[in-house]
């Protein structure tokens, strides 16, 4: 009987040891396969449990910037817009409504150093920038009015200008002198009212492509909330999101070259109140008229994404967070494994997908929130991962 009771438990110690380790392969084991020769990497709903991979952060602010401060708001500084990191971790931020110039830079204790590029069509002038890209040495490189590409020192002298001769919006220079450029693709539009495609391409030197990665068929009339159409750049990766493929995210190289196809299912969600009032302000409802056109429905699986400089993935969903005003975002590895969710508060200008209004660089994490008086502040964030 004894030995019978032996046996018992020994059968059922050896059935704990065999589910649990084969689960727990099986939760580890990252479900890839080749499509067309390309790496695609599926996750699913729950994230990969990867042994030494963390896969959570906590956010610790060390500084923030308010923009309503009187010095800066002194120096003709309106609203605040596009931001980057130089390599010393000086803060670059480009504002639109302003009544000096556009391009102010503050130190890494958050203290104004000077401000440049005043309105007007002369040398070193802007009228409509748009910022690409600051470089470690604080050089900073602007697209002006479309039309034009500009390229400043720290100290805001006007180092190179290029005229593309097509309309651009967004551009990122490498470091070899090539550059990922969207431009709008009006001539290939079928009729005034019809669909513009968007396309991303690496271009050379002198702006002339290279290679298309990839398009998007563009609504002019903005009557639906902004089409997911993005790219971010980092670590070798330019990763591009288009809303017309769902939940992915392809990831290439530097050179253009296809790497992987990151893909992930996700719950549909609806517009909730809270995210019509950050798309369309909170006197929307005013005119009267119906806004349930802005919103496709289901909505799009993903709002936005920012990357760090070691080219993870953190992609904001629109699936409610742990608090008022946050939202869910996923992470993902370098690799495109999703290794975690996280609940944060940064802002409704996370929901103005073609902008990057959140980066991450040496470890810290930069975004915008709004205060009650309209006015932003800069968040300065240390990032501490966990797993």
């Amino acid at each position: 009987m004894q030995g019978e009771v032996e046996i018992k438990n020994f059968k059922i110690l050896f059935l704990i040891i065999f589910f649990t380790t084969t689960c727990g392969s099986k939760q580890a084991k990252i479900e890839k396969f080749l499509e067309d020769g390309v790496e695609v990497v599926i996750n699913h709903l729950e994230p990969y449990r990867i042994e030494g991979e963390p896969s959570t952060l906590e956010l610790e602010t060390v500084m923030t910037i308010d923009m309503e401060r009187e010095d800066i708001v002194g120096e003709g500084m309106g609203e605040a817009g596009e931001f980057d990191i130089d390599g010393e971790g000086n803060i670059y931020v480009v504002a639109f409504k302003n009544t000096k110039n556009f391009v102010y830079r503050f130190n890494r204790k958050g203290d104004l150093l000077n401000s440049f590029g005043r309105y007007g069509q002369g040398p070193g002038e802007l009228e409509w920038p748009f910022l690409n890209r600051v470089f470690n040495d604080g050089r900073i490189a602007l697209t002006d009015l479309m039309r034009k590409y500009k390229v400043f020192d720290k100290d805001g002298r006007l180092i190179r200008e290029i005229h593309p001769e097509f309309r651009i919006s967004y551009v990122f220079p490498f470091e070899n002198g090539n550059f990922l450029v969207e431009k709008p693709r009006y001539n290939e539009r079928p009729s005034r009212s019809g669909l513009v495609p968007h396309t991303v391409s690496l271009c050379d030197s002198n702006f002339k492509e290279i290679k298309e990665l990839d398009r998007h068929q563009w609504t002019p009339s903005n009557e639906r909330i902004a089409p997911v159409f993005m790219w971010r750049v980092s670590a070798g990766h330019i990763y591009i999101s288009n809303e017309e493929r769902g939940y992915e995210i392809l990831d290439y190289d530097w050179e253009g070259n296809l790497q992987r196809k990151i893909r992930k299912s996700y719950l549909p969600v609806e517009a909730t109140e809270e995210i019509k009032i950050a798309r369309l302000g909170p006197g929307y409802k005013q005119s009267g008229i119906s806004h349930d056109r802005y919103f496709p429905n289901p909505l799009p699986p993903l709002s936005s994404f920012f990357v760090d400089d070691e080219g993870r993935l953190f992609v904001m969903t629109y699936e409610a967070g742990n608090s008022l005003r946050e939202y869910m975002y996923d992470l993902f590895n370098a690799n495109g494994v999703f290794i975690g969710r996280k609940s944060l508060n940064m802002g409704s200008s996370q929901f103005i997908s073609k902008i990057n209004y959140a980066k991450i660089r040496k470890g810290f994490l930069y975004y915008y929130r709004e205060k009650e008086s309209g006015y932003k502040e800069l968040m300065v964030q240390r990032v501490i991962w966990k797993n």
